[in-house]
């Protein structure tokens, strides 16, 4: 039997191209809150975004948050980076589907087999019980929110 990804309402998926040039920008080594370092002029480095967040493309999904199921630790439009190659431990945040359901955003409580929705309108958790298939699409490994004020 074939199954397809499907991700729920709270979840919207992005692909990643592997096809196309790489940018970089210049990054200095932290923000001072002094008086800066003469020295500081000659820290820069330069840093691809591609090559932080998605330095293993086989291993890696990215989704954009569309509910409020997780606020406020998740709020809606930020990107999620996910790892399928990292096992869940326990507090980790994953994209999981339970008994083919779709896959959604929900934090692993690995102690008391359960996955948990953080926003306390929302139904609180689910527990999961030996007889539940649980298939856990990736990891939460980093989160990007645009905080740029909207005008």
């Amino acid at each position: 039997m074939i199954q397809f990804i499907k991700f729920d309402s709270e979840l919207e998926f992005l692909p990643i191209h592997t096809d196309g040039e790489k940018y970089y920008v210049q990054v200095k080594e932290g923000v001072n809150a002094g008086f800066p370092s003469p020295a500081e002029d000659f820290l820069n480095d330069r840093i691809s975004l591609d090559e932080l967040y998605l330095s293993k493309v086989e291993a890696t999904f990215v989704n954009r948050v569309k509910g409020l199921s997780m606020y406020p630790d998740y709020q809606e439009n930020d990107i999620l980076i996910l790892r399928s190659d990292y096992e869940p431990q326990h507090g980790d945040d994953v994209v999981v589907s339970i008994n083919s359901s779709a896959y959604t955003l929900k934090r692993y409580d690995k102690m008391n087999s359960k996955l948990v929705a953080l926003n306390p309108n929302y139904a609180h958790s689910v527990v999961i019980t030996e007889s539940d298939e649980v298939v856990i699409l990736g990891v939460v490994d980093a989160l990007v929110r645009n905080i740029k004020k909207r005008r």
